[in-house]
């Protein structure tokens, strides 16, 4: 008998990410060398699942079969919204996250941040730790693919990319990636994930000259996420909310400087002593510029292991 089933290949779902997570998980597991499958029909002890996709299809099948439901919970960049309040906006979860967490049999997180934010909604399954692990690459990966990422998105070689990933509630967060894009043509700027609603993404982007090295996109696709870590100079995280903390820890294990503007949450990763952390534009520039304190991209990783 497996351990576990593993269910993320559901229709869809790679728009949200939850593939990076998944490819992480297997690794993991093949490390400890513990028994798993993709196939629900084959016996195992337990599931692990993300929310998100069509999972009420899945619970029914494994509630059928009577084993337990674990949900990798508050690392889906859907299952977020942004609430506005009169302290201004609030992250807090979907109605379909809400019910598939309190479907759920037990919920697995990463980080104390993601535990401090799951208890405001009174949860009655418990919250367990997973062990924090990265994807990893060998060296024929990095060789096969580190120029797919560039090539797909018309990127030149000699140019530094900034990856920006999360989920943008705020017209001042877009408006101030435009500007740095702008003070920095030499570098390209790409934003991966989602914008909080409709109206807001058509009330940033009419009537706005967009610079030519600023890209914004809701989906990468799984086969490119090695190249974009490969080629990643540096990692963004907006003043906005992160959904995934997996695209950190794979960018600290890399090495991968990190980058923090007027960010909420994730102190466990993103501090002063792991992270080039940025209260004001002038800050944001002079660190995107070459300012970088490499000690602690170097004191993230020993914090990650």
């Amino acid at each position: 008998m497996y351990k576990y089933f593993i269910g993320f290949d559901i229709n869809g779902l790679k728009t949200s990410f939850s593939y990076v997570t998944k490819n992480a998980l297997v690794q993991y597991l093949e490390h400890e060398k513990v028994p798993y499958t993709f196939n629900i029909e084959d016996d195992f002890a337990e599931a692990i699942v993300p929310s998100g996709g069509d999972f009420f299809n899945y619970y029914s099948q494994l509630k059928k079969k009577n084993v337990k439901v674990n949900v990798i919970a508050a690392s889906n960049i859907n299952d977020f919204v942004v609430k506005n309040t009169i302290k201004g906006p609030e992250l807090s979860l979907s109605l379909d996250a809400l019910n598939f967490y309190r479907k759920a049999d037990n919920l697995f997180v990463y980080l104390h941040s993601q535990q401090h934010f799951l208890e405001k909604f009174k949860f009655k399954v418990p919250i367990t730790f997973l062990p924090i692990f990265a994807n990893h690459y060998d060296e024929t990966m990095i060789k096969s693919q580190r120029n797919a990422f560039v090539h797909s998105y018309n990127l030149q070689k000699d140019r530094e990319i900034i990856i920006s990933y999360g989920l943008l509630s705020r017209k001042e967060s877009v408006m101030d990636l435009r500007a740095i894009a702008r003070n920095c043509p030499e570098k390209d700027f790409i934003f991966f994930g989602k914008i909080a609603t409709n109206a807001f993404k058509q009330t940033i982007f009419e009537g706005i000259t967009q610079p030519n090295n600023v890209y914004f996109y809701n989906h990468l696709p799984e086969e490119l996420y090695p190249s974009l870590i490969m080629n990643c100079n540096r990692l963004l995280v907006l003043g906005d909310y992160l959904a995934s903390p997996q695209i950190l820890i794979d960018c600290i294990y890399h090495k991968i400087p990190l980058i923090a503007y007027k960010m909420k949450g994730y102190e466990e990763i993103l501090n002063q002593e792991t992270s080039n952390i940025a209260n004001t534009y002038a800050e944001l520039y002079s660190i995107i510029n070459n300012d970088i304190d490499i000690k602690k991209t170097e004191v993230a990783f020993d914090t990650l292991n």
